[in-house]
């Protein structure tokens, strides 16, 4: 019986990149007993684990021209942005093939008990993931349950599913039979079936609060373990002494890559009253460097926005703060004669608390610059909102930078940067950002089970 597919198109074009299969519920009890099957003697030997995550982040380098460019195209952010993806999910299977952790932990005796502690893999995980980031984001979750032992059935998002089929179709070239699968639908079929079946131990989601609320709880029915990376606001806070253009160009790098769509991006900056023109026309100046066009271009540095209801999302935000008196600085055209779903990078001065643009997560190409008197109220009002995922401050004052970031209720605070991330440091967020969390030993903590033996000798 042959499998129903669905389209995948170029959002900078608009033209027909591929297709993917439409799977079913059925299809998915089908990989869950095959990843069943093949969780025994995966899980058994972490030397063969290792080698085989080192030999597929050598197959990922290799081909990673190849990987990039089909990313691109059904992605739309520019090919050496494409290809870095990769490369990230190259250096992330080195890491966790190589990371130093011990599967048993012995505890001192007491009163003529020994104690183990076993830590052992989760079990069989589903991983669903958003567009925005499709290789990375796998990537971030499939390195540490492989190196933990645990077998894996991947949902990418339905627009770009063909790099993620490229990318488990490129690790079966060195994985035993079905460890790592994945399994696509143009609807929410898959998504729901790894939520809800038995057999799957875990879900790892990364997208929006909403939809992660509603993947935890369809979870929590079959009492599955969970890690949800969602949504964020990040402030970039710029404070009275910070340089100008060094912080305008550290938050233009943030604010508009990937078109402004990352989930830890600065979404909105506070700046003093008394710096607000100033670094307006600074961002603004930073923001015009950009040259958009088709993703593969060599001459391309932004993509076209991934599809046209984000599209209107954030035209929608920018005319509500218009209307309600911000300012266009910058931007607010489409840049480019592509047909696709673009914008160029938008600054907004004057605007402020209220607005749509600045209070929602725009996940776009349209940054709002808001004026503040007292950093220490703007860090409270921050700290009661819904958000925590990052938030960044701008100052040469390294000390001050510290004691302010101690006080900021989010996962990451960055100072004089933003949107860096580690292999060995942990990323998630506070409050309605996320449970769990991701990179380093503590995203391997994720895909394991803690087993405690207490025994005394028999006599």
């Amino acid at each position: 019986m042959t499998t129903p597919t669905y389209d995948v198109f170029d959002p900078a074009t608009l033209e027909l990149v591929g297709s993917a299969p439409e799977h079913t519920e059925a299809d998915v009890v089908r990989a869950i007993a095959s990843a069943t099957g093949a969780a025994r003697a995966w899980g058994a030997d972490r030397a063969a684990r290792n080698e085989n995550l080192k030999e597929a982040a050598e197959l990922i380098r290799n081909r990673a021209t190849e990987l990039g460019t089909l990313l691109s195209r059904e992605q739309g952010k520019p090919l050496r942005e494409a290809m870095a993806e990769f490369l990230v999910a190259a250096d992330l299977f080195d890491y966790y093939a190589t990371l130093d952790w011990d599967e048993t932990e012995t505890l001192p005796e007491r009163a003529g008990r020994r104690l183990l502690v076993q830590h052992r893999p989760v079990g069989l995980v589903g991983t669903i993931t958003p567009w925005n980031f499709p290789i990375s984001l796998l990537a971030v979750k499939l390195a540490p349950a492989l190196a933990a032992g645990c077998t894996v059935i991947a949902k990418p998002s339905p627009s770009t599913p063909l790099s993620t089929m490229a990318l488990i179709g490129l690790l079966n070239e060195v994985l035993p039979q079905h460890v790592a699968q994945v399994r696509a639908s143009s609807r929410r079929t898959v998504n729901v079936a790894l939520s809800s079946l038995p057999g799957v131990r875990k879900i790892s989601f990364t997208g929006s609060t909403d939809v992660g609320i509603s993947v935890a709880t369809q979870a929590l029915q079959g009492v599955k373990r969970v890690t949800l990376e969602l949504g964020g606001n990040d402030p970039a806070i710029v404070l009275s002494d910070a340089d100008i253009r060094t912080t305008a160009r550290g938050i233009v790098a943030s604010a508009f890559r990937n078109a402004g769509q990352v989930c830890m991006a600065v979404k909105r900056v506070y700046v003093p009253q008394a710096l607000a023109s100033e670094l307006t026309e600074a961002i603004s100046a930073e923001a015009a460097a950009h040259v958009l066009g088709h993703g593969i271009e060599k001459s391309t540095t932004m993509g076209p926005m991934h599809n046209a209801a984000q599209l209107d999302t954030v035209r929608s935000m920018i005319t509500q703060a218009t209307g309600a008196g911000a300012r266009i600085a910058h931007g607010n055209d489409r840049g480019t004669e592509l047909p696709g779903h673009f914008l160029a990078p938008t600054v907004l001065a004057d605007a402020r608390d209220g607005m749509a643009l600045v209070d929602e997560e725009q996940f776009g190409n349209a940054l709002p610059i808001v004026s503040y008197s007292d950093e220490h109220a703007l860090i409270e009002m921050l700290n009661g909102q819904e958000f925590g995922l990052g938030a960044s401050l701008w100052t040469p004052d390294e000390d001050r930078a510290h004691t302010l970031a101690s006080t900021l209720e989010v996962g990451t605070v960055w100072v004089n940067q933003h949107t860096v991330v580690e292999l060995d440091a942990p990323f998630g967020g506070w409050k309605a950002s996320g449970v769990g969390r991701e990179r380093g030993r503590y995203g391997l903590e994720e895909y394991l089970e803690t087993r405690t033996i207490n025994a005394r000798t028999h006599a």
